[in-house]
């Protein structure tokens, strides 16, 4: 265990995609104390988690928390559960995902003005997704869109392979322009960047923060520590209790506890602190400090994962990359499926291209826990294991990225080894299956393309086992969502930030706990809705920012 001082200046609780990034930036200055907390091991003890090309044989190991959430009315109903896998390691889940790196959408953070979060508009927010950011690829250099010398290097295929650059022509086709991803104005296709280093290696913000920071004296770092209290005392955070292989443990603080647990367990903790609806901490005799909408607001991704074959010589993965340093998803498509009312600026529907059978591989048994065999041949191609390996094609998986269903995250007891209550609520808005279905259409649109053509594209079948129903019905097509859409593990929003008159908000701006001092929330839990595509790169944004608010109030 690392030598621990009785008290720091500042707490930081959880070391993932953005507690990283504030301790870090925080123990920058040698006058500040900090001490950075997290549950699971260092990566240094996993180095799976510096390959691309692993990923799947991270999910349900140690480094994964591996959340059971509740049973779903509305989907997941080929399953036998649904799980959560978030990162239990140094890195959080930026050691843990697949490293597809999107800043989403302009207007995305302007609409969290418009909700009252004044100084995140994209115009506040891009200076920190470049000072975060190391763009490689020679098409970032000396564009304004990008920034070359930041910590976490991002990069781009080098060599588009022809499957995937004919999806983008294919977006074309239909009508839409070839766009930057990174640049805000993301409706169109475009190429995918990744959080991969030049080596071929995942950057991480363990490696790409945390790492350069051990050496200074002032920095304490602290793995397989669980945060289980907050210490709040006359409304003011003064001390964090954790525990250890050694026993529970408490440091003071001096100045202010950051809660970086990402959006399960960052309510978790502040509900086991007493922040949180007072009813709720009630049924566990929890003392309410502060009766906030805590864990309410709960956002997530579903995707459909549309399976495609294609004929024999046709290149799906990146020739320039070896399998373990690719993460395999090399483009997308943002469109506005036009069904918002009032429609929105931002685009509501994603399409993911990734080289090859997405979940799937040599970890499928894992995704593959099905209530019953019938559901199997749908997912598996219907035929042998080893001839499904060798089979060639692609996934194309339109994302529902403005879910009008939200969830919630709950304590399921007053012991904070316990895990919580996760329901996603999917599809419990009909809006949310309208546009869906509308997403599946368009997948199919893309496939028939004269630019897919010379690949002999063709789909696995959609069409659910026993139906009656025409494979391209909306009957059929409602079924097969229900019943096989899948997260992204893209949750956010549960601990959300708003204006000081907002009831439904637990943070302000600043990132302040409303209510308490000296306690703030800086994660993805903290987006008022969940953003236009990928989630780490905005999250680790909200680490940069949040860190410069603590230190410079933001200015």
């Amino acid at each position: 265990m690392a030598n621990l001082q009785d008290s720091y200046d500042y707490v930081v609780c959880g070391a993932g995609s953005a507690g990283c990034v504030v301790a870090s930036r925080l123990s920058e200055d040698p006058n500040r104390s900090v001490l950075l907390l997290e549950a699971g091991p260092s990566d240094f003890d996993w180095i799976d988690t510096h390959s691309p090309g692993l990923v799947t044989s991270l999910h349900r190991t140690k480094i994964d928390w591996d959340y059971k959430c509740k049973i779903q009315e509305n989907s997941y109903l080929a399953y036998e559960d649904l799980t959560w896998s978030r990162g239990k390691v140094l890195g959080g889940c930026s050691s843990h995902n697949y490293m597809v790196f999107t800043r989403c959408s302009a207007a995305d953070y302007d609409s969290w003005v418009r909700l009252g979060c004044e100084g995140w508009s994209w115009k506040d927010v891009l200076p920190y997704f470049l000072k975060a950011e190391n763009g490689i690829c020679p098409s970032f250099a000396g564009s304004e869109f990008h920034n070359v010398g930041g910590p976490v290097t991002i990069s781009k295929p080098h060599r588009p392979t022809t499957v995937s650059s004919a999806f983008i022509e294919a977006g074309l086709e239909l009508g839409y322009k070839n766009v930057d991803v990174m640049s805000g104005d993301i409706i169109g296709f475009g190429d995918l960047p990744a959080s991969i280093d030049a080596d071929g290696k995942r950057a991480s913000t363990a490696r790409a923060y945390v790492h350069p920071a051990m050496k200074r004296s002032n920095f304490t770092v602290l793995c397989n520590a669980h945060v289980t209290k907050v210490d709040i005392q006359d409304k003011k955070a003064v001390g964090v209790f954790f525990r250890t292989d050694d026993g529970d443990k408490r440091v003071a603080v001096n100045k202010e506890v950051i809660v970086s647990g990402g959006t399960v367990n960052s309510p978790q903790l502040l509900l086991l602190s007493g922040v949180g609806p007072k009813s709720h901490l009630q049924e566990f005799d929890i003392e309410c400090v502060a009766d906030l909408p805590v864990g309410q607001n709960l956002q997530d991704h579903l995707a459909i994962q549309m399976k495609v074959s294609v004929k024999p010589g046709s290149q799906v993965n990146t020739v320039s990359n070896t399998p373990m340093n690719t993460n395999g998803v090399e483009a997308a498509g943002f469109i506005k499926t036009g069904l918002e009312e009032p429609e929105m600026d931002s685009p509501d529907m994603q399409f993911h291209y990734v080289g090859g059978f997405y979940p799937y591989g040599i970890d499928e048994d894992k995704f593959l826990a099905l209530k019953d065999p019938k559901f199997y041949p749908i997912l598996s191609q219907d035929m042998p294991r080893k001839e499904r390996m060798e089979m060639k094609g692609f996934t194309i998986a339109p994302t529902f990225l403005h879910p009008k269903s939200t969830g919630e995250i709950k304590l399921s007891s007053a012991d904070p080894m316990a895990p919580p209550i996760i329901d996603p609520n999917y599809f419990d808005h009909p809006y949310d299956m309208k546009a869906m279905l509308k997403g599946i259409r368009v997948a199919k649109e893309i496939l028939e393309t004269k630019a897919m053509t010379p690949f002999e594209c063709k789909l696995n079948c959609l069409k659910m086992p026993d139906s009656k129903h025409d494979e391209w019905s909306d009957e059929n097509l409602e079924a097969y969502a229900r019943h096989y859409a899948y997260t992204l593990f893209h949750p956010t929003s549960s601990c959300k930030m708003g204006a000081k008159d907002d009831s439904t908000a637990v943070v302000d701006p600043q990132l302040r706990v409303r209510g308490i001092e000296g306690l703030r929330v800086i994660d993805a839990s903290i987006m008022p809705n969940v953003t236009s595509g990928n989630t780490n790169a905005p999250c680790i944004m909200i680490g940069e920012k949040g860190a410069d608010l603590i230190i410079n109030g933001g200015k």
